[in-house]
C-alpha cells in the first residue's frame, strides 16, 4: 500500500462537505467577502484526506502581488501527526502563498495550545507572535523573498 501524501490545492468556495465533516474547524471559518479568497490545501494519504490548511488573501487583480496573506487554519488528523504531514503541508502552502504575496502570517488561533505546530512554525522561520516589531500582535510571520 502506497503511503505517500498527495496534495490538492481547492479553490475558494469549493470544499466538499465530505471535507467539513472530518475537519469541523473548516465550518468555523468565517464566509470570505467579494475581495477575498479563501484556498484551502488538502493533504490525502492512501486517498484519505489527513490534513488541511486554509490561506486567506486579498483577491489579486491583473497578476498582482498582495501585501499579505494568512495561515487561518492548519489541521492535521490526530492519527497523522507527527509524521511530517504538517511540515510537508505547510511547505506546500508556503510556495503557493509566494505566488500571491511576499509576507505570510499564520494566526495564532490555528496553532494555540498545539506545541508541535508551534515548534514547526519556529523551526520553519516564522516570528514568534511577540517577537514581531509591532507590540501586540496576534500572528506568526515569515517573509517569502
Amino acid at each position: 500500500m502506497d503511503s505517500a501524501i498527495s496534495l490538492t490545492l481547492i479553490p475558494t468556495g469549493q470544499a466538499p462537505d465530505t471535507l467539513q465533516a472530518r475537519f469541523p474547524a473548516l465550518a468555523k471559518l468565517a464566509s470570505p467577502s467579494s475581495d477575498q479568497e479563501l484556498p484551502m490545501l488538502v493533504a490525502e494519504k492512501n486517498g484519505e484526506p489527513v490534513a488541511v490548511a486554509v490561506l486567506q488573501h486579498e483577491k489579486r487583480h491583473n497578476g498582482i502581488m498582495v501585501s499579505n496573506a494568512t495561515i487561518t487554519l492548519l489541521e492535521v488528523d490526530e492519527a497523522s501527526r507527527l509524521q511530517g504531514i504538517g511540515k510537508a503541508l505547510l511547505n506546500a502552502l508556503e510556495a503557493y502563498a509566494a505566488t500571491v504575496t511576499h509576507e505570510l502570517k499564520v494566526d495564532c488561533g490555528a496553532v494555540i495550545g498545539r506545541k508541535p505546530m508551534q515548534a514547526l512554525l519556529a523551526n520553519s522561520g516564522y516570528q514568534q507572535p511577540f517577537a514581531c516589531e509591532e507590540a501586540k500582535t496576534t500572528q506568526w510571520k515569515k517573509s517569502l523573498v
